[in-house]
C-alpha cells in the first residue's frame, strides 16, 4: 500500500479534525469533511477531485486496519523513535525540541508515527502475502521483457589483482600465474561494478573471462586484474539477476498496493454528502 505523503497528510488531517466543519463523505463510518478537503488541495496543490481520492483512500485504510486489529507496542515505537534519532544524528530530547520549533507536540508526532507503522504492518501481514516469489524463468522473462532497465545495473565481479612495483615482475606473474613471483602480491575481490571508475569497468569488461587485463601503471606501481567472473555468469540475465529481482518486487508491491485498494473502493460504503 504505497504510502502518499503520510506525515503531511496526517498532519494536515489533524489539524483540520479540530475544527467544527460540514461532513463532504461518509467512508464507512469515517467523516471527510469540506474542509479538510480544501486544506489537502491547498498544502499539496492538487485538484479537488485528487484531494477527495487521497482523502478516501486515507479512510479505507484506516478501516482496513482497524478490521485487521492491528496493535503497535510501545517498545516498537520506542525502537523506531531510537532508530530515527539514530538516522539524523539526534537525540530523542533534540528531536523533541525541533519538534516544538516547528509548531509540533511531541504527542502528535507520536500519533502519526504510529499510524505509519500501522500501515506498513498491514502491508507486510496483509497486502505481501498475496504476492508469490517469481521463478528465475519469471525474472529471466522479466528481464528480456525489459532489459533497457538493466543496462547499467550494478554487477559483482570476482577479479584476482596482482600488484607490483616493477613492470617485469608483474608480466612475469602473469605468464605464470600458477606460480609465486617475488615482489608481486595477489589479492581476491568481490568488486561490484557501480563502484568502479569508469575506466577500470571498461577494462574489466573488455577483457574475457580467466583472462588478465593489461598492465595498468597506477603511479603508486603497476597493476593487472585476472577476471574470475563479471557477475555471476557471463553477462545477461545471471549478471543483474539480483538487480531484476528487486525491480520485480518493487513493481509488485505497488500493484498488489493498488489491486487491494480498488477492491475496498468497490466492496466500501462510501456516501456523498456534499463536495
Amino acid at each position: 500500500m504505497k504510502k502518499i505523503l503520510p506525515f503531511l497528510l496526517s498532519a494536515i488531517i489533524s489539524t483540520q479534525a479540530q475544527v467544527l466543519d460540514a461532513i463532504a463523505i461518509d467512508v464507512e463510518g469515517e467523516a471527510i469533511t469540506t474542509l479538510e478537503i480544501q486544506a489537502v488541495q491547498q498544502k499539496l496543490k492538487m485538484s479537488k477531485q485528487a484531494a477527495v481520492e487521497t482523502l478516501i483512500k486515507d479512510r479505507l485504510e484506516k478501516s482496513a486496519i482497524k478490521k485487521a486489529g492491528i496493535v503497535i507496542s510501545q517498545q516498537e515505537i520506542q525502537a523506531k523513535v531510537n532508530q530515527i534519532a539514530a538516522s539524523k544524528g539526534l537525540t530523542e530530547q533534540r528531536m523533541k525540541q525541533l519538534l516544538v520549533e516547528k509548531g509540533l507536540t511531541w504527542e502528535t508526532y507520536i500519533e502519526q508515527l504510529t499510524k505509519e507503522m500501522k500501515k506498513e504492518h498491514f502491508f507486510q501481514e496483509v497486502i505481501l502475502s498475496t504476492i508469490d516469489r517469481p521463478s528465475d524463468d519469471e525474472l529471466e522473462e522479466y528481464y528480456n521483457a525489459h532489459p533497457q532497465d538493466f543496462a547499467n545495473a550494478p554487477r559483482q565481479m570476482s577479479l584476482v589483482a596482482y600488484k607490483s612495483d616493477s613492470p617485469m615482475s608483474l608480466k612475469q606473474a602473469i605468464s605464470n600465474p600458477m606460480q609465486p613471483t617475488e615482489g608481486v602480491n595477489k589479492q581476491n575481490i568481490l568488486a561490484s561494478s557501480n563502484e568502479m571508475s569508469p575506466e577500470l569497468l571498461q577494462l574489466i569488461d573488455s577483457t574475457a573471462i580467466n583472462s588478465f587485463t593489461k598492465p595498468v601503471n597506477t603511479g603508486k606501481g603497476y597493476i593487472s586484474y585476472y577476471v574470475k567472473s563479471k557477475g555471476s555468469g557471463q553477462g545477461g540475465f545471471a549478471a543483474v539477476k539480483n538487480a531484476v529481482a528487486a525491480k520485480w518486487v518493487q513493481e509488485q508491491r505497488v500493484q498488489a498496493g493498488k489491486d487491494f485498494l480498488n477492491k475496498l473502493k468497490s466492496n466500501a460504503k462510501i456516501r456523498v454528502i456534499r463536495l
